[in-house]
């Protein structure tokens, strides 16, 4: 069975037989109490342990830790069996401003039965930013508390926000190379890969960038999509290698604890794997960026559905999700939508990037798209473009769906300047009438 698991960027080689203790987003609160927090060993105040939910590392909440004081506040785990001698990894991402550092309350002989703190951290970001420490135990009990010790927190800041905290124990083994193919492909029932908590050398084209991660794509067809939580600069078009760990995180198969993160070339083209609504909720297409035509809107109520719509062809409805673009349907009209497909609350779900990846049908579509050509590729200076028709109207969107060029084509064949634009992946809209087209090319420096 898949399970959740979140690690840092500052591990690797995390060996498949390690035994994860304690694996949290945060998103479980029973009133104001984390769900597996706030042990007997906890003194921080009640009010200084508060639900944070802006601009959230992963999921909808983190914990945010107040102790404005030089004297340190512990904020503990509920009771844990751990192991005399056993070496304990605590990772976590945190941010704002404030001191923070690990321990473990396992009632032994010395030191009221503290285990020696681990060095305190300095926090002082905005951004989400891995850490990792290592305690052992000395001392066989089932009421052990790992415990995130914190002084000095900044109001200003925002005190100290903690998100996606892994407790775990395990060897230590080299990478593993892997294609994502070999990653993902698997005929374990519920889709978990036979790779998990494998750490793996691998790469790809990133074909979807979103606050949390981005996905790479490596090859065409089934099972070669994957999604990286990771918080690299990464761009649509990117050709990048990577370490990073294999896991199953809310029943999805994706890759953290991104290292080694190396842009081999920008501006590559992004395959898109036709497919219909019916067969995108299946396994083999998880992480793969899919586009489906002529599809109904069946439910366009977004607003009681979280920012989702529903669509179907005809062979089976699938929903598409706000991650990266949030659009407004209208029920009834027929659609094409392109997106990465996900998994999350127990529902498979397209994820368009930009308003490039929703559009009306027309039944034209592929046709105009199909004689519309564009070179060379990848673009420096200037873009030839051949249209089928004269007298077709433009955009050309970057990565974000903003539109950088437009206007109209009165000639068959036409040529764009595209020394304006930055290095990058593009897509050109054309259209005429009740027909659109579209084609993506990569733009060079």
């Amino acid at each position: 069975m898949k399970h959740i698991t979140l690690l840092t960027a500052l591990l690797l080689g995390l060996a498949a037989q390690a035994q994860t203790i304690v694996a949290t987003s945060f998103e479980s609160w029973t009133g104001n109490v984390p769900d597996g927090w706030v042990g007997s060993k906890t003194n921080l105040a009640a009010d200084s342990i508060q639900q944070a939910d802006q601009n959230i590392q992963f999921g909808t909440y983190a914990v945010r830790l107040v102790s404005a004081t030089s004297t340190h506040k512990r904020f503990t785990t509920t009771s844990q069996n751990v192991t005399t001698g056993t070496a304990y990894n605590i990772s976590f991402y945190a941010r704002g401003n404030g001191e923070i550092r690990t321990g473990l309350f396992d009632g032994r002989a010395t030191g009221f039965g503290y285990a020696p703190y681990n060095p305190y951290i300095a926090v002082s970001t905005t951004s989400w930013t891995p850490y990792s420490q290592q305690i052992v135990a000395d001392n066989d009990t089932i009421d052990g508390e790992f415990i995130l010790s914190v002084r000095n927190t900044v109001a200003a800041s925002g005190h100290l926000e903690v998100d996606s905290v892994r407790i775990w124990t395990g060897a230590v083994n080299p990478p593993t190379d892997a294609s994502i193919y070999q990653i993902q492909y698997t005929t374990d029932p519920n889709g978990a890969s036979p790779l998990v908590g494998q750490t793996v050398n691998t790469g790809g084209v990133v074909c979807g960038v979103a606050t949390n991660g981005y996905w790479l794509q490596s090859g065409t067809g089934p099972w070669t999509g994957i999604f990286v939580f990771d918080s690299s600069p990464v761009a649509l078009g990117d050709s990048l290698t990577l370490t990073a760990l294999v896991e199953e995180y809310f029943n999805q198969t994706q890759l953290s604890d991104a290292a080694n993160v190396n842009i081999v070339s920008p501006g590559n083209p992004v395959d898109v794997q036709s497919a219909t609504t019916g067969v995108v909720g299946q396994e083999q297409w998880e992480g793969m960026l899919v586009q489906v035509t002529n599809a109904d809107c069946t439910n366009d109520d977004i607003a009681n559905n979280f920012g989702q719509w529903t669509i179907d062809d005809g062979s089976g409805a699938v929903l598409v999700n706000d991650l990266m673009y949030a659009y407004t349907p209208t029920l009834g009209v027929n659609y094409d939508v392109t997106g990465l497909v996900s998994y999350s609350f127990s529902e498979w779900k397209m994820e368009p990037r930009f308003a490039a990846d929703v559009a009306i049908s027309t039944g034209l579509d592929e046709q105009l798209l199909a004689a519309t050509r564009v070179w060379p590729v990848p673009a420096t200076d200037m873009l030839t473009v051949d249209v089928p028709v004269p007298g077709v109207r433009y955009q050309v969107l970057d990565a974000s769906g903003r539109t950088v060029l437009e206007g109209s084509f009165s000639a068959l064949r036409n040529t764009l300047p595209v020394t304006g634009l930055q290095q990058g992946l593009y897509t050109l809209l054309v259209r005429r009438a009740d027909a659109l087209g579209r084609v993506s090319f990569p733009v060079l420096r």
